[in-house]
Order: C-alpha cells, then structure tokens, then sequence
C-alpha cells in the first residue's frame, strides 16, 4: 500500500510540473481582434491602424458656445468617418433675470445647457 501511495504522488507530481511548464509556453501573438499578425517575427504586434478625429463645440466669447453643425457631421460621415462617441462637453447653467428687487422672490430658474464634443475614427489606408 505505502508503495502504491508513493507512485500515485509521484504520478500527480509529474503531471502537475507537465501543466505549469506547458502554461509558460508562449501564445501565438496577433490573435486578438483589431491586430495585424506578424507571423514568424519577434516584433510586438502591429494594432490595425485608424484615423482618429474629435469634434468639439466652438467658444464665441467667454463662456459663450456654439453647438455642432449637424450638416458638419454629415460632412464627416460621407467621408468615411464612422460615429464612435459622442460625450458632454460643456454644462452651461443660464440664469434667467428676474426681479432683484425683492429679497422675498425665489431665485431666477438656471436651465442647464449642455454642449456636446463629436469622437470619430476611419481605417487608415495602407500603401
């Protein structure tokens, strides 16, 4: 019995180093999506190359914006340029006048304006 214990230890020994060494070899490199494979070479992998272009909204004066044209956007899409995110860019809170005369008057209402920025991207023509 204790010969019959020692070879099943020894079996799971070798096993277990088997697993550990084949988990370090190395991994074929360029397989995950939006890269380029370099099969056979020792350079890192290569990414899929794009183009990247951000839109955002134009300062007037200070503290004063203008939105995005949308014929701008249109413009862009036509070219290629495909939509990837569109992010708030600035919050503007106005406030309307009222009558600062009476101390007893709720607060002017703020309405908040927000400005929005445009991110785009295109592949990028290889030669």
């Amino acid at each position: 019995m204790p010969c019959m214990k020692k070879a099943l230890f020894a079996s799971l020994l070798v096993a277990g180093a088997t697993v550990l060494l084949l988990a370090q070899q190395s991994r074929p490199v360029g397989t995950a999506p939006g890269r380029i494979s370099t099969a056979g070479s020792s350079q890192s992998p290569m990414f899929a190359p794009y183009e990247l272009l951000s839109v955002f909204p134009q300062s007037n004066a200070a503290g004063e914006y203008q939105q995005v044209d949308p014929s701008q956007l249109q413009s862009l899409s036509d070219q290629g340029w495909q939509l990837v995110s569109v992010a708030p860019y600035v919050y503007r809170n106005e406030g309307h006048e009222g009558s600062p005369n009476d101390a007893a008057a709720p607060p002017p209402p703020l309405v908040t304006q927000v400005y929005l920025a445009y991110f785009f991207q295109r592949a990028r023509l290889m030669h």
